[in-house]
């Protein structure tokens, strides 16, 4: 596979010029309607300075026309200008027909780099899965010691491109670029741009260069308002079947009055649902639904993450926009490129423009690409596949330039301005401070109560209510996907006589000391509770008994070697077992509890498996 000229471009040097030039990396913007302006373009291009010294020319195709024969385009461009790598896409025009954009001009934008050099990679995954390209970029970075960052233009399904991210992850190179669109009138095919156009494929240029810096926004700006939800069921990479195990579609007919049917995502478009992930805002906004009340996405969902709706309005994402010039301005670049989702356009309708003209006002050159979905991938591993935002990517060749990444950009919030500064507060603007304030304290409220709801007062571990609710929804997830899970039931030995001789102060001075030894050994997936009295449970998921019996002899030992304030040494004796097909909250605790009564007429401070 690694072989296959068809799945990867040729070599990195032919990509490379090799000329000692002074001159400082710029960005030149092209646009034109016909294959006869562009033949024009392309010679200017190819005849001028900057393309014969450059040590790198990267030219970016964005296309928001319904008709053009961009497979003629692609490979005009390719044929004339080799020493350039290109990249591209077919934009996404998902506005309201006022503000159809299929009659702009296609542009090209070209960036000269003095320095970096550019390595493209062009997969056709009609032959290659994403995981295999992903496994070659891999390996290609382990020989690019120098790799800065890369630009990817997609235009396949989010598993795919999940999996191809996932493979090279751990390089930390940040990642930023589009995912294709198409008009929502027209129904034309979304195409990737590299070395031919496609409709199923990735195509990727890696910076390198030592001398490079970048700069990168996620800018989004919608807020999020209401309560806190979990997606309890998906059904492949981009499906949400349950939230909150209720039917998807609920939420917005619950809290929008938006129920499924002709006009569903035009309806709750204004209402994308923001997730929290690896220090990163990131907003899913509904690209269909399902018979079964589903939402789809045209990017990943994860089971088990956590989300709010939130809304947005003009003023506060054009603010946002607003807060990235700043910070952009002050990086000074030397290219400029943004990639906007199709949703945000939608929503700002005539202000859309409005926030290309912010950064154009400084940098005339920059490049726009509107897509179905945003890359943000920051140098910590912070962020993925966005939607409703716009990515702000600044680059400079300059050794002495600091790299700087934003995973959130911050709206300027006027609230501190004297009211008396305007005549008039809109009531559409009044009204949501006042949604969104009351949100921000029923949340504060909200983990409040839920912290007496689920926790144990005494010892600050699950309550026994809260600890039936999570070993119920691990034992769903293992009936419904055939994982393991195991439990240890595990119990203070001759706790009564602990009582009884130094008094219950004690006592519960023993039970708060033994649980935090325990809780030393918490890992994120593990459930730790008190389920009454000396009684505790400990549930491992996606454990096997033997790793379990383990587990538990280690925590045995533990105990036995502390030293108690008072008592000096305690014991405990532990019963472990594993899941079972059909296994309920009753047998799976059952299982355990018998174990941990053969630990005990066996002399206690011992581990028996069930």
């Amino acid at each position: 596979m690694r072989e296959n000229k068809r799945i990867i471009t040729p070599p990195p040097s032919m990509f490379v010029l090799h000329s000692e030039v002074k001159d400082n990396m710029n960005q030149k913007k092209y646009s034109f309607h016909t294959y006869e302006e562009l033949v024009t373009i392309v010679d200017v291009i190819k005849d001028s300075k900057d393309y014969k010294s450059a040590s790198g020319v990267l030219m970016q195709l964005y296309n928001p026309k319904i008709d053009a024969d961009d497979e003629a385009i692609v490979d005009y461009i390719n044929a004339n200008c080799s020493n350039a790598c290109l990249i591209g896409l077919t934009c996404a025009n998902i506005a309201d027909e006022e503000f159809d954009i299929k009659d702009n001009p296609i542009e090209l934008n070209i960036t000269y780099f003095k320095k970096t050099r550019l390595i493209e990679y062009d997969f056709d995954l009609n032959i290659a899965t994403g995981f295999v390209a992903g496994r070659m970029i891999n390996e290609a970075l382990q020989d690019i010691d120098d790799a800065k960052c890369m630009l990817t233009c997609y235009s396949c399904g989010s598993a795919v491109i999940h999996s191809f991210a996932s493979e090279f992850s751990h390089h930390k190179l940040p990642m930023f670029g589009a995912k294709a669109g198409r008009s929502i009138r027209a129904l034309n095919t979304a195409k990737a741009y590299g070395k031919r156009a496609g409709d199923n494929k990735i195509v990727s240029v890696i910076f390198a260069g030592t001398d490079l810096h970048i700069f990168m926004d996620n800018c989004l700006g919608f807020k999020e308002i209401g309560v806190e939800m979990v997606v309890t069921k998906t059904e492949g990479d981009n499906i949400i079947a349950e939230i909150d195990h209720r039917p998807a579609t609920e939420v917005y007919s619950k809290y929008l009055k938006v129920s499924p049917g002709k006009y569903f995502v035009e309806n709750v478009c204004e209402f994308p649902m923001i997730f929290h992930r690896r220090g990163c805002v990131i907003a899913r906004v509904p690209s269909a639904y399902g018979e079964d009340n589903s939402i789809h996405f045209t990017s990943d969902v994860v089971k088990g993450e956590k989300l709010r709706l939130s809304y947005g309005s003009a003023d506060n994402l054009l603010d946002t926009i607003s807060e990235s010039v700043r910070g952009i301005k002050n990086f000074n670049p030397e290219a400029v490129f943004l990639f906007e989702c199709g949703n945000r356009v939608r929503f700002l309708k005539e202000k859309a423009s409005s926030e290309t003209a912010s950064y154009r006002i400084l940098y005339p050159e920059i490049s726009v690409a509107v897509g179905y979905a945003e890359i943000y991938e920051s140098a910590s591993g912070s962020g993925g596949v966005l939607n409703s935002a716009l990515v702000a990517v600044g680059l400079k060749e300059d050794p002495d330039a600091e790299d700087e990444f934003r995973p959130g950009v911050t709206y300027i919030d006027d609230t501190q301005i004297q009211e008396d500064e305007r005549d008039y507060i809109p009531f559409v603007d009044r009204i949501l401070n006042f949604l969104e304030r009351t949100s921000i304290e029923l949340d504060s409220m909200n983990k409040e109560l839920g912290k007496i709801a689920y926790t144990d007062q005494l010892t600050r571990i699950y309550n026994r209510w809260e600890l039936e609710n999570k070993v119920n929804e691990i034992l769903a997830e293992c009936n419904e996907s055939g994982a393991r899970a195991s439990i240890i039931f595990m119990d203070i030995d001759h706790f009564k006589h602990v009582n009884d001789t130094y008094g219950h102060d004690v006592g519960d001075m023993v039970l708060r000391a033994s649980v935090d030894i325990i809780r030393d050994n918490l890992e994120v997936q593990h459930v730790f509770g008190r389920w009454g009295g000396e009684e505790f449970i400990y549930v491992l998921p996606d454990t096997g008994i033997d790793e379990a019996v383990e587990f538990a002899e280690n925590l045995r030992k533990q105990i036995q070697d502390n030293c108690f304030v008072t008592v000096q040494h305690i014991t405990m004796s532990f019963g472990v077992t594993q899941n079972i097909a059909g296994d309920t909250l009753e047998t799976f605790v059952k299982r355990a509890d018998d174990g941990l009564y053969k630990a005990k007429e066996g002399g206690r401070n011992r581990v028996v498996r069930n």
